[in-house]
């Protein structure tokens, strides 16, 4: 047998060369006072090589801090428990769901699983930021994929758009099956798929807006200074929407106008239905009932059911915001024509029901 010594591979010290570390100026021995980072290129930057650039950096940078520091404030144990108390918490946690589990299984049994899952949620009530139904959390583990949407987590108080749609959609798994997760994490990413459609609803009304930015009637000028949106539109620009959409010209007009009203006279109303907070549905609502009042008039509608609007049916939302309308146009009489983002425009505005989306 060969007696020759084993060739020794670079320490972590050295140069994967061979070099050993501190031998020259491309091969510094870490924190050394005169230690000088390795150029990677011809376009390094100068600095980086100036007297102390290094030792500054690993002051700033102490790695091995307080790891409490770094903890997820949403997952980490309560303080203070020692390696036994944290023990006997998560195997509480593991019995509560088990627990649950076993209890959902013999009301399935029974027939009555849709009926039990139907008045928690009626005595919850809506999910999603600010809503009642996301204000507390349930014990239990919660280890799917979609562990966020469980009731209270981030993910079911996040608002929505592309973030919330690629976390719902992770969560989705193998051909949107939703396997392993949850009767409450599967409806907690159902009112997340809802907010992501009405934040993308939102952001197409809001390029429609920006369409109207480009379509001015010929002398027309900006109804004021922060939309930027004309006082009255070009009269080709609903057949240009609506044969891009597939619309008729009148419902693509009706589209124009929301789109309108949202930039210009509803600015809250804009704001939730772009976090999801409330629907298309309901924004369309709030813009059809308020389309014959000026903006100050909508804004003050708007602002008597905006903190409820997310939470009410559609139904509710229509009485509510009529009622408000009445309250406003009551105070406030003006004589002649209102402005509203009516056909074309904001002069002589007029409405239609079944306004589309």
């Amino acid at each position: 047998m060969s007696e020759a010594p084993v060739p020794q591979g670079p320490g972590r010290d050295e140069d994967p060369s061979g070099a050993p570390a501190g031998s020259g100026p491309d091969h510094p021995v870490s924190g050394s006072s005169d230690g000088r980072l390795v150029p990677s290129g011809a376009e390094w930057p100068v600095w980086m090589d100036e007297p102390g650039y290094l030792a500054a950096q690993c002051a700033d940078d102490p790695g091995d801090g307080d790891v409490e520091e770094y903890e997820d404030p949403d997952n980490a144990p309560p303080r203070g428990m020692d390696d036994a108390q944290l023990a006997a918490l998560i195997a509480g946690a593991g019995e509560f769901t088990a627990d649950q589990e076993a209890a959902e299984a013999e009301m399935a049994r029974a027939g009555l699983a849709g009926v039990r899952a139907a008045l928690g949620s009626v005595a919850a009530g809506r999910r999603g930021p600010g809503m009642p139904g996301s204000a507390s959390r349930f014990p239990g583990e919660c280890t799917s994929r979609a562990s966020g949407f469980a009731s209270g987590k981030p993910l079911d108080v996040a608002p929505g758009g592309p973030v919330l749609a690629q976390f719902a959609a992770e969560a989705a798994g193998d051909g949107d099956r939703y396997g392993g997760v949850s009767d409450d994490e599967l409806v907690g990413v159902i009112c997340g798929w809802d907010r992501v459609e009405a934040n993308a609803s939102a952001r197409k009304h809001a390029a429609v807006a920006e369409l109207l930015r480009r379509r001015p009637a010929p002398g027309t000028a900006p109804v004021d200074g922060v939309s930027g949106l004309p006082g009255e539109w070009d009269e080709f620009v609903s057949r240009e929407l609506g044969a891009a959409l597939a619309l008729s010209a009148g419902d693509a007009e009706e589209v124009l106008a929301v789109a309108a009203a949202l930039e210009v006279s509803l600015p809250g109303t804009r704001a939730a239905f772009r976090s999801g907070v409330l629907t298309g549905d309901k924004a369309l609502i709030i813009a059809g009932a308020t389309m014959l009042l000026d903006p100050a008039e909508a804004r003050a509608a708007e602002a008597m059911v905006l903190d409820r609007a997310g939470s009410l049916t559609a139904a509710g939302l229509r009485s509510a915001i009529s009622r408000a309308v009445m309250q406003v146009t009551r105070r406030k009489r003006v004589s002649g024509g209102r402005m509203g983002p009516g056909r074309r425009g904001w002069r002589g505005g007029r409405s239609r029901p079944g306004m589309r989306a």
